[in-house]
């Protein structure tokens, strides 16, 4: 078993600025409905607006869902509409929201939205037909939007907000969530998962929010660590060593957190994420995004701990490809050592890959600790 560093931080506040993120399109609050939209965008009424980004599924590591929110990062106002609970069907996977999703939310000021599929068909893919699986899953709009129009008039933060949904409502939410889906299995003909393990969890959680929050972070932790033991094909490894990171803020809470490798360049920490492509010259811009996303709250630790003793540390993103020539390191290379990279790899990358390691540049200026690396991968 590999050697895994063990850190902690501190973190008082979050500041961020973002230059990869899309333009918002624009709907009606009156006609906004979560299951037509797109995955981010703006919701308008005659007095004010709000960015929202959708999950799919509660579990952070399908379909981007960081890199959806880092869209909707420079809003004044943002929320992120996540299901407390997705079943596939037994064939398939089942997923409940975790409490370190919430706390990475409360870090960011982010408003969440708890949701749940209120629809379902079987699915008749190829391959599928004979298996319990689940398809087209739909929200419940009209939940959604009145927790919507609730945060639209509220006036505190989006830690009080997730605090009192979560203590006050979420037990409700879940067990809606739980008979929604033995309606649509009574409806489909679908099997599900069980759902005495489902319960059974509940019951743990049911008197005090403070006993979910224990249950949720501790599973958290372990996964954590699972994860710094597992060395994803997409990454793409020089020297770095796995790592996990217990970071405090001033509100008491502990948040769990595993970067994809930490490297020691001389007397500096180099906290970094890695998007590596073994077919293409460039990583996927959601790829990109997502990185960018996860090191926000690294890039604003005020303090970092190893072994008792502070570490200085700078953050890194690493994107990899096939026959990029040379090394550009960001935002220490200059505008003409930019144009200069750009024309050595003019055959490499297209023009919107181009105008990408362009604003990569103005993210990696305007905002500290920092540092965004393109190279190739061979």
């Amino acid at each position: 078993m590999p050697n895994i560093l063990h850190f902690t931080g501190f973190i008082k506040g979050v500041t961020y600025r973002t230059f990869l993120n899309d333009k918002l399109i624009e709907t009606n609050f009156d006609d906004f409905d979560i299951n037509k939209v797109g995955g981010y965008g703006l919701i308008r009424t005659p007095k004010t607006e709000i960015a929202y980004s959708k999950w799919v599924s509660p579990k952070r590591t399908r379909s981007y869902p960081f890199a959806r929110i880092y869209n909707t990062y420079n809003s004044s106002k943002i929320i992120t509409i996540i299901p407390v609970l997705k079943d596939e069907g037994k064939d398939g996977d089942r997923d409940a929201i975790q409490y370190s999703t919430v706390s990475w939310m409360n870090l960011l000021n982010i408003y969440i939205v708890l949701a749940y599929y209120k629809t379902a068909e079987k699915s008749n893919k190829k391959g599928q037909i004979d298996r319990n699986k689940l398809t087209n899953q739909k929200f419940d709009n009209l939940f959604i939007k009145e927790q919507i129009d609730e945060i639209l008039a509220y006036r505190q933060s989006a830690l009080h907000w997730n605090k009192s949904l979560f203590e006050s409502r979420f037990v409700n939410i879940f067990e809606t969530a739980l008979d929604s889906y033995e309606s649509i299995s009574r409806q489909s003909g679908v099997q599900i998962h069980s759902r005495a393990g489902i319960d059974k969890y509940l019951r743990k959680i049911t008197d005090e929010f403070d006993e979910f929050k224990n249950i949720s972070l501790k599973g958290s932790q372990s996964a954590s660590k699972r994860e710094a033991l597992t060395s994803h094909k997409l990454e793409y490894l020089v020297d770095g060593l796995k790592s996990t990171f217990s970071i405090e803020n001033y509100l008491g809470g502990i948040y769990y957190l595993t970067p994809d490798e930490i490297i020691f360049d001389k007397d500096i920490c180099v906290i970094q994420e890695s998007k590596n492509t073994s077919q293409a010259s460039f990583p996927k811009l959601p790829d990109i995004q997502d990185g960018l996303f996860k090191l926000i709250l690294f890039s604003n630790l005020d303090s970092l701990m190893l072994n008792n003793q502070q570490v200085l540390f700078n953050t890194k993103l690493k994107l990899t490809g096939n026959k990029v020539k040379d090394c550009l390191i960001l935002p220490d290379a200059s505008l003409e050592e930019i144009e200069n990279f750009l024309n050595i790899n003019s055959k490499v990358f297209n023009n919107p890959q181009k105008q990408i390691i362009r604003k990569l540049g103005l993210e990696a200026v305007n905002n500290d600790k920092l540092k965004i690396e393109v190279s190739g991968n061979s």
